[in-house]
This record gives C-alpha cells, structure tokens and sequence, in this order.
C-alpha cells in the first residue's frame, strides 16, 4: 500500500535517544549465543560430516590433561580406541543408528531455536526516535534480527499508552518512576514501543508534547474518585432524584 502522498517524511525533531538499547541488545545476545552456542557449534561438523565424536584417545591428548580409561570405549581389550565412534556408518549400529534417529534431529532442533531467541530477543525497546517535519508520523530505531538496527514509521494517532487498571496503585507503577518503563502501543500494527522514562534519554522541549498525544484514552479518567469507567458517584442528588426520594419517603 501506497502512502498518503501529502505525509510529509522529512525528518524533524529527535524525541528520544538511547543508544545503549542497541550496545546492551548485542551483549546479551552475544552472551546467549556464547554459553548456549558453543558447544552445539562446534559439533556440526562431528554431527553431518565426520563418524561422530572425537574417540576418547584424541580427546585426551589434544583436550584434556587427563585420560579415560580405554575400557569405557573399546568394551575392554578390543583394541578400537583408535577408532571415532561408528566410523562404518552401519546402520545397524546402534550408536550410529541412534545418532541418525535421536541426536542429528535434536542437535538441528537446538540449533534452530536459539538462533530464533537471538532473532527475537530484542524485546521492543526503543533506540531512537524522530518526529517528521510536521509532527503527525514518528521514525522509530529499534533492534532487528540478530545483529541489526531498524527503522519504523508509525502515524501519531495510532500510538496510545497502554491504559492503566482503575486503581489506586497507578502513582506507583513503573511508568510513574524516574526511571521506569513507559509502554507505547500501535493500535494499527499491534507493535509495542519501550521507552526508558528517564530524561537524560528524552528531549525535553517535546516529551509533554508526546506524552500527551499518546494519553488521549485515558488521561483525566481517574482525576475524580467518584467519576469512574463504571460507576459514577456524585457528592448530592439532583433535583429530579431528591423528589423521588421524598415522594417514596411519603409513600412509606
């Protein structure tokens, strides 16, 4: 689809910059992918190409400074240790056999997933983001994928915060903090945006402004505790009221 041709997609005013979204998305990252990664990616080659893991005799002169006795290996005096596990590929060998049925399907699986956690562990947050020269569209930075950065383009009346609950712990939600979260929600494409509330992140001159533009569902909802979203309460009746309490009180 085609944008409206009188948008206007010149960059304006920055709103917010926090560059250590982008540097602590990586760390992490870099972080999984190292104490989960490891290990199974060093194994793709023994797992598809070669007979299988390295024979403990190898391991224990190239890797370690201890050795494994040969009789967990050759069964005790068959003279195979030598030899890399199931180096015949026959299948009716049953390591062989339960490597192709049980650990190749497994080790791909695991492999697999984590690369969708690192494709998917950018967890919303917000790097950047510009207004447009006239302030009706924003440009949205944030992590994508496993090692890159994007950008966004949402219309200012789609994005709205996330409502709070009616209740009377609202001044001491996270939103409310310093340094808390605050939630902006895309009511087109269902996308949340995450900003830290802190004001070093923020350009001051124009948060108002935005915090405003993204409030228009709810803020002025909870001014009154007696005005609510379901019950309303009011200090006196009103004259029709107060008439028909008298007139049941006559009755009665």
């Amino acid at each position: 689809m085609d944008p409206d041709p009188t948008l206007n997609f010149a960059q304006g005013e920055t709103i917010y910059e926090n560059t250590g979204v982008i540097e602590w998305t990586r760390f992490w990252k870099a972080s999984v992918l190292t104490t989960f990664g490891f290990f199974p990616g060093f194994y793709v080659f023994e797992m598809y190409a070669a007979g299988g893991p390295p024979s403990l005799k190898w391991m224990s002169e190239n890797w370690n400074w201890f050795d494994v006795p040969r009789q967990f290996q050759d069964g005790g005096g068959w003279d195979t240790e030598s030899y890399r596990y199931c180096d015949d590929h026959e299948y009716m060998n049953m390591q062989y056999g339960g490597k192709r049925a049980m650990a190749r399907p497994a080790h791909t699986f695991y492999c697999c997933t984590l690369m969708v956690l690192l494709q998917n562990m950018n967890l919303d947050y917000v790097s950047r983001m510009v207004y447009n020269k006239d302030k009706d569209i924003v440009f949205v930075y944030k992590p994508d994928g496993i090692w890159n950065e994007r950008e966004y383009v949402y219309e200012m009346h789609h994005l709205e915060q996330m409502v709070p609950f009616a209740v009377t712990a609202i001044k001491n939600m996270s939103m409310q903090d310093d340094n808390g979260i605050v939630t902006v929600y895309d009511m087109n494409t269902r996308d949340n945006l995450k900003f830290y509330n802190d004001d070093k992140y923020w350009n001051l001159d124009i948060k108002d402004e935005f915090m405003g533009q993204t409030r228009n569902m709810w803020l002025g909802n909870f001014d009154n505790k007696r005005d609510g979203s379901i019950f309303s309460l009011t200090r006196a009746a009103s004259k029709e009221s107060a008439l028909t309490i008298m007139k049941v009180d006559r009755e009665l």
